[in-house]
């Protein structure tokens, strides 16, 4: 009896000391940020962020948040979230910024191990950055450009011979088809060849979005860690024929990944040199096993989703733009007819296609009113807190939370582009502007939505060498309509990454 009293008694005392720490905690915070403003929900509460982040459409509640609040505003309890190109900057390069857990544990595609996306520990995600930048650069691809091209080439036979003049076509569908077939044969040498069969008989893509939805709905509810928990957490002895979704996916690709580090390990012993592609180059550079299929379900998933949502968006707003579309149908037709670019069937060079300025800037406007990307990619601040100026104000932030960039409000900064305009897209402004200062900074803007510094995307040079050959090719050879204008497509983000399907469109050859 005793023993029983004296028990419940510190298991209360117990609840009380967490619950008082949990509120002391709460309490410091609120009072260390306020003099930052927000919504008084979200300073107390974390539901507001985490309702937006299961809408599917978080982006843009992040981007009226700072339209009303200005570039450093409360989402919530201890997560702020900036517009500020100068303060998403320092995130990136300042000494004592880390990788936030709650975001980058819920987005692991695989629960035991981290990629180079998902590395909270500096260190680390730096060593593992060296591994494999070689790999994404190209430099130890020689046929990356070429296999690229080949994906090009089967992406316009598939419209030309399957679609244009005859019958609408999921646009969505086919760009997605486009991008795996691109990174599974980059990546690992043996493409899907979806855009052949013009299908998805194992559904890499409906698998995808299922990965994707699952990390989302952890990063929501904050319910990462349940994996971690025997019995309910997912299985890890994948079978290609039993299961399904996005453990489908990944026992798809792990079962490939095997075959190609058991052939890498023979031929390196028989002293023969294997295929230049990015998985050998990841398997130079020490990466094997486990870590080596983590590295590849990262590619496959993050690698084809980034430039599938880029492509959509450029293409959405030429056709929606008539005024757009025909001048830059016009550079197209003169670029070939005066050799800058090769007569069909022969497909544009990246080199060549940089040289086309309405091209590169229809390209940088589309992405810049609606960027493809808008992963909340958090980042800690340092113990010690940060001292930083935002629109010449000095603001302090403390340590210990968490901070997001809003990419969509950063790109209407009007610190950057001026008063006017924000939300109109007009690819002139990239080359109109006189003010060098003023371009500087709307490139700088717009590049770091790939990231900056430590952690810049590593596959920004293979996403936008694909945008211009892409863009530049289909309205070459066709022209295109949109089924339903009021509606073009449907779209969620999750995790920051458009999953979008039902884009309507049809297309007809161009004479």
């Amino acid at each position: 009896m005793i023993a029983s009293l004296l028990l419940k008694s510190w298991l209360i005392i117990g609840v009380a000391v967490l619950l008082g720490t949990f509120l002391f905690n709460r309490i410091r915070v609120l009072i260390q940020l306020r003099h930052i403003k927000g919504p008084f929900l979200s300073k107390v509460s974390w539901i507001p962020h985490s309702l937006a982040l299961l809408s599917g459409d978080c982006h843009n509640w992040y981007n009226e948040l700072n339209q009303q609040y200005g570039p450093l505003t409360i989402i919530s309890p201890t997560v702020l979230l900036t517009s500020s190109p100068d303060l998403w900057s320092r995130m990136n390069t300042h000494p004592g910024y880390k990788k936030s857990k709650w975001y980058y544990r819920a987005v692991r595609f695989d629960w035991r191990i981290d990629n180079v996306f998902t590395q909270i520990d500096n260190e680390k995600h730096d060593a593992r950055r060296i591994q494999m930048i070689r790999g994404y650069s190209g430099a130890e691809n020689l046929t990356l450009e070429a296999d690229i091209e080949s994906c090009v080439v089967k992406l316009l036979n598939l419209i030309r011979s399957g679609y244009a003049g005859q019958r609408k076509m999921d646009l969505a569908q086919k760009i997605s088809f486009y991008s795996l077939d691109v990174i599974s044969t980059i990546g690992f040498g043996k493409t899907y060849d979806l855009l052949d069969k013009d299908g998805d008989p194992n559904e890499y893509v409906k698998s995808a979005h299922l990965g994707l939805e699952t990390c989302n709905r952890q990063m929501a509810f904050g319910t990462w860690w349940i994996n971690r928990i025997p019995f309910f957490g997912p299985k890890t002895d994948l079978d290609i024929e039993t299961t399904k979704g996005f453990y489908k996916l990944k026992a798809l690709n792990a079962s490939m990944v095997e075959a190609r580090e058991r052939d890498f390990n023979e031929q390196k012993t028989r002293g023969v040199v294997p295929r230049a592609d990015m998985l050998t180059s990841f398997m130079r550079n020490g990466i094997s096993g486990d870590e080596l299929k983590a590295e590849n379900i990262l590619q496959v998933v993050a690698g084809s989703d980034t430039t599938s949502g880029a492509l959509r968006v450029i293409f959405l707003y030429i056709v929606t733009n008539p005024r757009v579309y025909r001048i830059l149908q016009a550079e197209i037709d003169s670029a070939v007819q005066s050799g800058i670019a090769p007569p069909a069937p022969g497909i544009i060079k990246h080199t060549q296609a940089k040289e086309l300025r309405y091209l590169q800037a229809v390209i940088k406007e589309a992405m810049r009113v609606s960027p493809p990307i808008n992963n909340p990619l958090a980042r800690d601040t340092p113990p010690e807190g940060d001292n930083v100026v935002i629109d010449g104000e000095a603001i302090a932030i403390p340590g210990g939370v968490s901070i997001i960039p809003s990419f969509k409000a950063m790109q209407r900064s009007k610190s950057v582009y001026g008063d006017t305009d924000l939300d109109v897209f007009r690819p002139e402004r990239w080359l109109e502007e006189r003010d060098q200062k003023k371009l500087e900074a709307m490139n700088h803007s717009f590049n770091i939505g790939f990231g900056h510094g430590r952690w810049l995307c590593l596959g920004k040079a293979i996403a936008q060498r694909q945008l211009s050959i892409v863009i530049f090719e289909l309205f070459r050879n066709f022209d295109w309509t949109i089924v339903n204008p009021e509606k073009p497509w449907k779209t969620a983000n999750r995790i920051g990454l458009h999953v979008t399907h039902d884009m309507w469109v049809r297309a007809e050859e161009r004479g």
